[in-house]
């Protein structure tokens, strides 16, 4: 018995389901048109809406920068025209400071020579002091205390026209005369005068020679000190 084939069909592969593409959500869609131009109409207008909003913030974001650069420009403006007060006080400073310095430096020269100068003078002055002890003990000498009195001619210019002299008698004695002459003569006079009496006590001078120095340095207004200084010092050669 003959068997005849049966026909058996092949079925096609199922398609993979298509995922739907992410839209709107429910409530957008729903305020939409339905006509795609009009869609499309809407996001042109919401693009502008949201480019606008950006384009603002940026603006305001960009306003804030130039704003807080303006503030720093500023700032540094300040701080640069501080600095330049500052270098330019500091120069003043130093130059304050060179200046006294210079000062300090002269004023340290001229202590050190005011100091030489004051110790030389108290040196002159030791000199003095011990030639006048030792004139006055040589004019004691010989029987002649300085402090006997004597009597001497003095002048003094008279106030007539005639301009004459006229004698008139006192009693000076040694120690008073030098005070008179101590007190009356400048330094440099009293100085050379009693040079004058070294010169006459070491023998290098006559008493004509010390008296007529003596005269050149008491001077016309010091001519009653001349006249007392000759009457001692002759009393004490006699």
């Amino acid at each position: 018995m003959t068997q005849t084939p049966t026909a058996t069909s092949s079925a096609p592969p199922p398609k993979p389901a298509v995922e739907p593409e992410p839209g709107l959500p429910d409530a957008i869609a729903a305020a939409l048109p339905p006509d795609p131009y009009e869609q499309l109409e809407v996001a042109r207008k919401i693009t502008a809406v949201a480019v606008a909003a950006r384009a603002s913030r940026l603006e305001l974001e960009a306003a804030r920068l130039r704003q807080r650069l303006a503030e720093r420009d500023r700032l540094a403006a300040e701080f640069a025209d501080r600095a330049a007060k500052l270098e330019q006080a500091l120069r003043d400073a130093d130059a304050r400071l060179r200046a006294a310095l210079d000062d300090n430096a002269k004023l340290v020269k001229e202590r050190d020579s005011l100091a030489h100068t004051s110790k030389k003078l108290a040196r002159d002055l030791a000199k003095l002091e011990t030639f006048k002890r030792h004139l006055m003990q040589s004019l004691g000498d010989d029987n002649n205390p300085v402090q006997e009195t004597v009597d001497i001619r003095t002048c003094e210019q008279s106030v007539a026209k005639a301009n004459s002299w006229k004698g008139r008698t006192s009693r000076v004695d040694g120690k008073e005369f030098f005070r008179q002459a101590r007190s009356r003569l400048s330094y440099e006079q009293f100085a050379a005068f009693l040079a004058n009496i070294k010169e006459l006590n070491s023998h290098r001078q006559s008493r004509e020679e010390t008296l007529r120095k003596a005269d050149e340095i008491f001077g016309a207004e010091n001519k009653d000190l001349f006249m007392s200084f000759q009457g001692l010092l002759t009393r004490s050669l006699s």
